[in-house]
């Protein structure tokens, strides 16, 4: 994993220049078609969630073998941090035990078309994040955001499927 990007803990250890950016952004969603950023922004999230070290990040790979690639990355969260993590997909592979990772297979293939990731922050409301992103013929549609209340109802969301 590469080092984080990290916000600062406390607003007063910044310019007042960032602080104003940093509330203006908090209420913000972003979109995008663009698969390469629903991947940078899905490794910025990863970070967020490693630095934290704990709270519950939840991701859907679509397939569990699509989750195959990241094994190792989500070994180390596993192994490495108090994340509560939780991993969905459909059940074309048998991914290994991975201390930590609990994995939902989405047998009906409800959450198929979609690729997500939402971590909690931990004890750091500031540091939730959510991203939700459906596949199409043409590429993604999504969006992200830094809305500690809309990432809270995609979390309660994806806690009940």
């Amino acid at each position: 994993m590469e080092p984080p990007i990290v916000r600062p803990s406390d607003p007063e250890d910044v310019g007042e220049a960032y602080r104003a950016l940093l509330e203006v952004l908090d209420g913000t969603v972003f979109a995008t078609l663009d698969r390469q950023q629903l991947q940078a922004t899905s490794r910025e999230f990863e970070s967020r969630a490693w630095q934290v070290g704990r709270g519950t990040l939840r991701v859907g790979f679509q397939s569990l073998s699509a989750f195959e690639p990241q094994t190792e990355a989500y070994q180390r969260l596993g192994a490495e941090t108090d994340l509560d993590i939780h991993v969905y997909g459909q059940p074309d592979w048998s991914p290994p035990t991975i201390p930590n990772v609990t994995y939902h297979r989405d047998t009906a293939g409800t959450l198929a078309p979609y690729w997500f990731m939402a971590f909690d922050g931990g004890t750091e409301e500031s540091q939730r994040c959510a991203l939700v992103a459906r596949e199409h013929d043409d590429g993604y549609r999504g969006f992200w955001t830094y809305d500690p209340s809309l990432v809270g109802d995609i979390l309660d969301t994806l806690e009940g499927a």
